[in-house]
């Protein structure tokens, strides 16, 4: 019994943390590459366009790779 709890406190756990990276890579990697991008085509440019629509790209991405882990999560739920 305590063994069932203690297993889905650390699947919580599992989940919390991998949404958490997979935001926080996801709008890092978006910005990262904007902002490259930015440098290399516009030469330091007065507004960051780039950086900002890969932001949002980034953005978008993440919120996409977070369903899927919730939506992974809740199919492997009844298989135990």
């Amino acid at each position: 019994m305590a063994g069932k709890k203690s297993a889905g406190g650390w699947k919580a756990l599992n989940l919390a943390t991998n949404i958490g990276i997979t935001m926080a890579a996801s709008v890092l990697i978006g910005f990262y590459m904007g902002h490259c991008l930015d440098k290399w085509i516009l030469h330091d440019p007065k507004v960051p366009w780039l950086t900002f629509i890969f932001s949002l790209f980034g953005i978008a991405a993440g919120f996409r790779g977070v369903f899927r882990l919730i939506n992974q999560t809740l199919d492997d739920g009844g298989k135990e």
